[in-house]
């Protein structure tokens, strides 16, 4: 298979491990395997998080409205790879032309036939043709389980009877359609600037990303990535 033309997958860092119970109460950690997308391009319902790295020189833009700097566009700031690999997945995807050439392309390129998937470390559904192909994909492939966060939340309500079981999606609040998460009871996550924060709220901190790939209830996330200098979200830091 030409490695040009596949999507680039990435195992993800030392928090993000599954663990799954098999059928002899073994426990067993897997390592999950991430997808991305350019933050902020690929972002149609940012708002408090919006950032941009640029493609060439990494140099990061915020958005009007932006209260703390996405820590993913930090990261392209720093690495060009990151940056390339990310556009790479980006560019390929936009080219397919159909619903289906979409579903094939991201089949031929999953990483591991079972095991845990992260849809978007960085980026989001873009349109309604990409959030329904990883449906049919996670459909399809039902050894995988996959989960994100998503500030897309149209794309999720235009397909709440197509959601398989082994996909656990969770709302990121700070978006363009946050009224969509009380409108339809969506399962959330707040980011808070300290714990005492999410005590106020009544959410449990997801430390280790295990509520938002396995559990049904909504959670609070401990703001991190580097912040504007004088920013509130950098005091809190």
């Amino acid at each position: 298979m030409n490695s040009l033309k596949v999507l680039k997958f990435q195992v993800g860092n030392a928090k993000l491990l599954a663990i799954q119970d098999s059928d002899t109460g073994e426990v067993i950690v897997i390592p999950v395997h991430t997808i991305s997308l350019p933050s902020g391009y690929s972002c149609p319902a940012a708002d408090e998080c919006l950032s941009k790295a640029n493609r060439v020189t990494g140099k990061i833009t915020d958005g009007v409205d932006m209260e703390y700097r996405c820590f993913s566009a930090t990261d392209e700031a720093r690495s060009t790879n990151a940056r390339n690999a990310r556009w790479h997945n980006f560019d390929l995807l936009r080219q397919c032309q159909s619903l289906d050439e979409m579903v094939t392309l991201i089949k031929l390129s999953l990483p591991c036939s079972y095991g845990v998937i992260r849809i978007h470390v960085s980026g989001d559904y873009y349109n309604q043709m990409y959030f329904d192909a990883w449906c049919i994909v996670a459909r399809d492939t039902p050894n995988i389980h996959f989960y994100s966060y998503t500030k897309s939340l149209n794309y999720w309500v235009n397909s709440l009877d197509k959601i398989p079981s082994n996909l656990n999606l969770t709302a990121s609040v700070g978006g363009r359609q946050d009224r969509l998460i009380q409108e339809h009871n969506l399962k959330y996550a707040q980011v808070v600037f300290h714990p005492s924060e999410a005590d106020k709220l009544g959410l449990r901190i997801d430390h280790d990303d295990s509520l938002a790939m396995y559990g049904s209830e909504s959670f609070a996330l401990l703001l991190h990535g580097t912040q504007p200098a004088k920013s509130v979200a950098s005091k809190a830091k």
